[in-house]
């Protein structure tokens, strides 16, 4: 699939970038709603971790023509920390994918030019859960590395967004290196088979290295 992408960004004359590297996420104040008749909720606040080298792995790729792009950012959360009892298992590893339409804009810094960009980003989120309450486990199997959005298990909701600065550095006319620090956050809502409905923002800070290919 990643073959193909690069292929095809080539023949209609886009930029493909790959990235990979890590994020650090800050505390999420997080509500689990119970679709009931007593209506139940469960409030916690916890900071997860992306352990972005661990498989299935943290990466961005980006389709771009000009100053517009595409792009899925492969983002995870596990939360381990202050957990209630009833929780034993609280993750989105297969994905809190980022869905993003993005403008570039370049930024001359003294001499250098064409290196450095701002880059502004609005999208979704696409959500895969793996959450276990009450010793009932929330879990559809279709996910992993790249996200088949047509298999089950994945939910689109929410609206995210980021800010990020890139550093881009010619390798050859059809090749360069990239690095990046992006800021991003979102806010998005996710059901656990009509159970639970869970309120889950995040605001990361993400640090990322790539290739990008094509002119």
């Amino acid at each position: 699939m990643l073959l193909f992408s690069i292929f095809f960004c080539f023949l209609l004359g886009l930029e493909f970038d790959l990235s990979i590297g890590n994020a650090y996420s800050f505390s999420s104040d997080i509500k689990i709603n119970r679709n009931s008749s007593n209506h139940e909720s469960i409030n916690l606040t916890s900071r997860p971790n992306t352990k972005g080298f661990k498989s299935p792995q943290y990466y961005s790729i980006r389709m771009r023509k000009s100053n517009k792009e595409l792009e899925l950012i492969h983002h995870k959360l596990y939360f381990e920390n202050n957990l209630p009892d009833n929780i034993t298992h609280f993750e989105f590893t297969d994905g809190y994918n980022l869905l993003l339409m993005n403008f570039l804009y370049p930024l001359s810094i003294y001499d250098y030019v064409d290196i450095f960009s701002l880059r502004f980003g609005l999208g979704t989120v696409v959500l895969h859960p793996d959450v276990t309450i009450n010793e009932i486990r929330y879990y559809k199997k279709g996910g992993g590395l790249i996200p088949t959005l047509w298999k089950s298990g994945y939910q689109i909701g929410g609206i995210s967004s980021q800010i990020s600065f890139n550093f881009n550095k010619n390798i050859s006319n059809k090749f360069s290196f990239n690095s990046e620090l992006k800021f991003s956050h979102a806010l998005a809502d996710v059901d656990l088979e009509g159970d639970y409905t869970i309120n889950i923002p995040n605001t990361s800070i993400h640090f990322l290295m790539g290739i990008s290919f094509g002119k």
